[in-house]
């Protein structure tokens, strides 16, 4: 069985690689033996894109030698990746030992366990598992995303468009949260925001491409809020699909505009107060401390979590908002997920969990059903 697994998964890979445009091979041989699998690629410049290495048991000194076996290679024929992926469970410290040994080479290296038995399943896994990991360190294009589908199926990849924020630094704290999944694969197209008019109309002539769309503390004036509202009554209210909104000094009244009956309710003004997110039911960023909010009266809209304002320990206004439009959903949240007002929040796990939840309760379409 352990061969038939072992063969079974070099085939799938090699399949999977001819499929994206890889030129892929098995059984490649290089100065210190032969790489399982491995995609090929003139671009970039490394001639081994992604290695692969299936393990079927785990055995410390054999895992070790197929790691550093990489190294007889050139420098510049060494993987851009190297996934080494087994069909148990490690141990912790069998874990440890062996990503050790992985952080001190000079290649970038991904453990993943216990894929299990049925290769179809593990396949499928693996190929979400490694693109969100790969696109971590490099860009996922359009057409390798196109590709993907034909292999995932569109259901089993979630398309985001995050656009705003006066820094591209800035997005990735939100960025950074939203990179969790393990169940499908994350397409995140991160814009800052543009000042050019023409540019700000290219950036969103194609928001009916995506899943979800984040505008994140981005000035109306930045934005083409006439194709916005078209995505919430096209893309959102009959398709199933979000519009989030984070606050900020962008967050005006302007976005009234895009109509009550979409936003659950009306943006008011700014409010310099330092607050935290109070107990609520869901328990989403709890504790979390931002040092200012925009006000926001609710109409129809659910209010999911409420600001408490430090220093006087009372509530003081939504924090998560949450309004069904149609099939899908908008929400809004009413603080900065960058620096001005979201440090030092913005960078710990309690951050990223909130995001997490609100993704899966609210955001995805389909647990809009």
């Amino acid at each position: 069985m352990d061969n038939d697994w072992h063969g079974s998964m070099q085939e799938k890979f090699k399949q999977y690689g001819e499929k994206m445009g890889f030129k892929a091979e098995i059984e490649v041989r290089i100065p210190r033996g032969k790489i399982d699998c491995v995609w090929v690629t003139s671009e970039p410049a490394s001639e081994y894109f992604i290695a692969f290495e299936f393990e079927n048991s785990v055995n410390k000194a054999q895992n070790v030698e197929n790691l550093v076996k990489m190294l007889s290679l050139p420098p510049q024929m060494r993987p851009r990746f190297l996934v080494q992926i087994y069909r148990k469970l490690l141990r912790d410290d069998e874990r440890e030992y062996i990503e050790g040994i992985a952080s001190k080479l000079p290649i970038t290296i991904k453990i993943i366990d216990g894929v299990g038995n049925d290769v179809e399943e593990a396949c499928v896994k693996l190929i979400i598992n490694l693109f969100n990991w790969i696109a971590e360190y490099a860009e996922l294009s359009e057409g390798l995303i196109k590709r993907l589908e034909g292999i995932l199926g569109e259901d089993r990849i979630v398309k985001i468009f995050h656009y705003g924020e006066r820094l591209r630094s800035h997005l990735r704290y939100l960025d950074d949260a939203l990179r969790y999944p393990k169940d499908y694969l994350l397409w995140l197209v991160s814009v800052p925001r543009q000042e050019d008019r023409h540019n700000i109309s290219n950036e969103f002539r194609r928001l009916q491409e995506y899943d979800i769309v984040i505008i994140s503390d981005a000035d109306p004036k930045y934005c083409d809020l006439a194709t916005l509202k078209r995505f919430l009554e096209t893309e959102v209210g009959e398709k199933g699909k979000s519009l989030i909104l984070t606050g900020g000094f962008g967050l005006t009244s302007q976005y009234n505009d895009l109509g009550e009956e979409n936003l659950g309710g009306r943006v008011g003004g700014k409010s310099n107060q330092e607050v935290k997110i109070a107990e609520n039911e869901f328990d989403i960023g709890v504790g979390l401390t931002f040092k200012g909010f925009n006000h926001f009266k609710p109409k129809n809209a659910e209010v999911v979590a409420g600001w408490e304002i430090t220093k006087l320990g009372k509530v003081n206004g939504p924090a998560l908002i949450v309004n069904r439009v149609g099939k899908g959903r908008v929400i809004i949240f009413t603080s900065d997920c960058s620096p001005s007002w979201g440090t030092p929040s913005i960078r710990t796990e309690r951050f990223r969990e909130m995001w997490k939840q609100i993704m899966e309760k609210f955001a995805l379409s389909r647990n809009h059903q």
